[in-house]
């Protein structure tokens, strides 16, 4: 999957740009806030329907401009033709999303079409920070591979904020019939059961990739692991493996009863929390290095080999699962990591591809200065200026 041009109008600090882009790896280089980080946003926002940053979308409008504009053509390993995906975001009111100039509903309806990993420096906190940071990253990479479990993921969420809602009427003193209780802790299991067993195999194959980078990036001397606790899928009990054997996942079905259980015989303590206390919304990723939680005790050189592992596993899952390699979309990273690290990442990535041929995936990277590319990979990059949010090919 390779993106081919992307254009923007009153996108943040960009005016008006078009930039094309080649297989392989691309440099945006730039002083900073010069607008390299608002490009590589709005590539990503076509993988995830909205902005990595996590703001109001009426903030992506330039100032003073009534609003926001994003084009991005795209290439399908093995098709003839790009796709086109269109955002146009207006300072008051909602977004239009297109595809091929047809309209699409929602943000969902996008997910899956363009296919990308991002990673910058606040990525740090899937290691460092709590378990909503971890939960995010799987939701994130299993949504962009698998309509399905995007599909659990948006019934949960919203019926998680329904029973929530029914939580606090019940901590207010308002009567509420057995049968309601019943009929979100029948939902909920349900889908926790399966958005437990699409994260469980998604960590399981991610925890092997993990441990094989790290490895190749640290020369073996210390060992990565990931492990899922869930409160839906107890360790030890059965689950499907829908990623990898969907056919198999549809004989295979998890258990409800341990979650169902959880939601209907602890009401009590949850009215007086006033929120569900049991469910996926508090699973969790354990990362360990040598056997210790890598969050509390390893050193920040590791806790960054950690996270870029993970990028990487998770490049490779997107491949395995997806069929494709996504773009793959680094903001500010290199400039912190040593000749040697960045060589093997751009190994890792290209399959070794420097030489010449064509290039497997592409790598699109946002620098400070045109050299953070190892002099020996310099000939096959494709380098773009960016300035005031202006873009020249330099």
């Amino acid at each position: 999957m390779t993106v081919t041009t992307i254009q923007y109008e009153n996108w943040r600090n960009v005016a008006a740009a078009r930039v094309e882009f080649s297989p392989g790896i691309n440099v945006l280089w730039g002083m900073n806030a010069q607008g390299k980080s608002n490009i590589l946003e709005g590539i990503y926002f076509f993988a995830r329907g909205r902005s990595f940053r996590g703001v109001r979308e009426r903030e992506l409008v330039r100032f003073g401009e009534p609003f926001a504009k994003a084009s991005l053509s795209f290439r399908r390993d093995g098709y003839a033709d790009d796709t086109a995906l269109e955002a146009v975001i207006p300072e008051t009111g909602r977004k239009k999303l297109f595809r091929n100039g047809a309209p699409l509903s929602s943000a969902a309806e996008m997910v899956g079409n363009f296919r990308a990993v991002l990673f910058t420096p606040a990525h740090l906190s899937v290691v460092t920070g709590g378990p909503a940071e971890r939960r995010s990253f799987l939701d994130i990479a299993l949504s962009q591979i698998s309509a399905d479990y995007l599909a659990w993921l948006r019934r949960g969420t919203r019926l998680l904020a329904e029973r929530n809602a029914l939580v606090k009427r019940a901590g207010d003193g308002e009567p509420v019939r057995r049968e309601e209780w019943e009929v979100y802790a029948e939902g909920l299991a349900e889908c926790g059961v399966w958005i437990a067993s699409y994260r469980r195999e998604y960590v399981a194959l991610l925890s092997r990739a993990v441990e094989r980078y790290f490895s190749g990036m640290t020369g073996g001397a210390e060992i990565p692991a990931l492990t899922y606790r869930s409160h839906a899928l107890p360790e030890g009990s059965d689950a499907p493996n829908p990623l990898t054997d969907p056919a198999g996942a549809g004989r295979t079905r998890p258990d409800p009863a341990p979650l169902y259980a959880k939601l209907t015989e602890n009401r009590e303590r949850e009215i007086a929390a006033g929120s569900t206390l049991w469910g996926i919304h508090k699973d969790d990723v354990i990362l360990t290095l040598n056997g210790v939680e890598a969050r509390a005790y390893a050193s920040q050189g590791q806790q960054r080999s950690f996270i870029l592992s993970m990028k990487l596993g998770e490049a490779e899952i997107a491949r395995t699962v997806g069929g494709e390699y996504p773009a793959v979309l680094l903001d500010d990273v290199f400039s912190e990591l040593d000749e040697n690290r960045r060589r093997y990442i751009l190994d890792a990535l290209s399959d070794g591809n420097a030489e010449g041929g064509e290039p497997s995936r592409q790598i699109i990277i946002t620098s400070c200065e045109p050299d953070v590319i190892p002099g020996s990979r310099a000939g096959h990059v494709r380098f773009h200026r960016v300035e005031g949010g202006r873009v020249s090919e330099a």
